[in-house]
């Protein structure tokens, strides 16, 4: 798995402008690009492009029109001619954030690493040096991407600097935690590689990259069972791709931990718990996997028992199993 600016999360992040078709026509001088949002109908953009182009043609000196319609493009796919609206607009305001922003969004999605670090850079020396650099979201977005375009050079020491500037202004971006374990991952230092991906998954417990980044993690620590619910997380997190499921069904197959997970339940409840969960890793809809999971955690005090129950009631609705020893753990505690 790799970082977030995947081709098709870049598709996204260009498409946002469509999120803000309506402040964009009422107020052109918004030039915070959205990166978060996602596009809504195609129709909705054609229009948007329509009427933002409309205001070019009204005001051609106007860089936030330019910078709108640009966006506009871009989340349609046109890059070039974002491009040209991008570059127009810093002929009008050479210094424009939104401007350089867009322009290393797309030579980030072209995989012009060299050309998309010279825009963060200057975003960055232009905004550094503010009164609110301290809490500048536009500054904390050029921290970030640089750092992340840094590990597409192979310049991880200097991306680890960028990330950690990153997380002065935004403690909580788990996205920037998990570039930075892959930062570290390339420079050979397991250990902050490790607290970086736990540190993202705190803030964003789904996260597919750091789930599957963990999950191999994990195996290679002899921890299977972590490492299977790992690979679980990212599959849930992140449908449809091949690598985390391919690397969970390494751990299986599902029948012979289910069966291994019986077998041991009575002797050896700790290696039993271990087959369990792998088990219900590999099928999370097997309701008796769910149940020897949650009996296991049950008798060796787990405070996850609770939830494992929980996941059982929702596989088997109404179980009285499951209510009698929700409702016991709810008492004892």
């Amino acid at each position: 798995m790799n970082l977030r600016l995947t081709s098709r999360q870049l598709d996204a992040a260009l498409k946002a402008v469509a999120a803000l078709v309506v402040v964009a026509l009422v107020y052109l001088g918004y030039t915070a690009w959205d990166y978060q949002r996602r596009t809504q109908t195609t129709s909705i953009a054609a229009r948007a492009v329509e009427n933002l182009a409309e205001a070019v043609r009204r005001d051609p000196k106007n860089p936030n029109a330019r910078i709108l319609l640009a966006q506009a493009l871009a989340g349609q796919g046109r890059l070039n001619e974002a491009i040209e609206q991008f570059q127009a607009a810093l002929k009008l305001d050479e210094a424009n954030p939104a401007a350089l922003e867009g322009l290393g969004m797309i030579a980030m999605r072209q995989q012009e690493w060299a050309t998309a670090e010279g825009y963060w850079r200057r975003i960055i020396d232009q905004l550094r040096g503010g009164q609110f650099a301290a809490a500048d979201q536009r500054l904390e977005r050029a921290y970030y991407y640089l750092g992340v375009t840094l590990i597409k050079r192979k310049q991880y020491e200097d991306a680890v600097a960028y990330l950690k500037e990153a997380l002065r202004i935004r403690r909580d971006a788990s996205d920037t935690h998990y570039a930075l374990s892959v930062a570290y991952r390339e420079l050979g230092i397991a250990d902050k590689a490790k607290q970086e991906l736990q540190t993202a998954l705190a803030f964003d417990p789904m996260l597919p990259e750091a789930n599957y980044d963990l999950g191999r993690m994990l195996v290679a620590e002899g921890d299977l069972a972590g490492a299977a619910e790992a690979f679980r997380r990212a599959i849930d997190g992140a449908p449809g791709q091949p690598e985390p499921l391919a690397e969970l069904e390494k751990l299986g197959p599902f029948e012979q931990r289910l069966a291994k997970a019986k077998e041991l339940s009575a002797a050896d409840a700790k290696a039993a718990l271990v087959e369990a969960r792998i088990a219900a890793a590999l099928d999370p809809k097997n309701a008796e996997a769910a149940r020897i999971k949650a009996r296991l955690l049950t008798e060796l005090g787990q405070k996850e028992a609770a939830d494992a129950w929980e996941k059982l009631l929702q596989l088997a609705p109404e179980d009285p199993e499951a209510i009698a020893a929700l409702n016991k753990l709810t008492k004892n505690q």
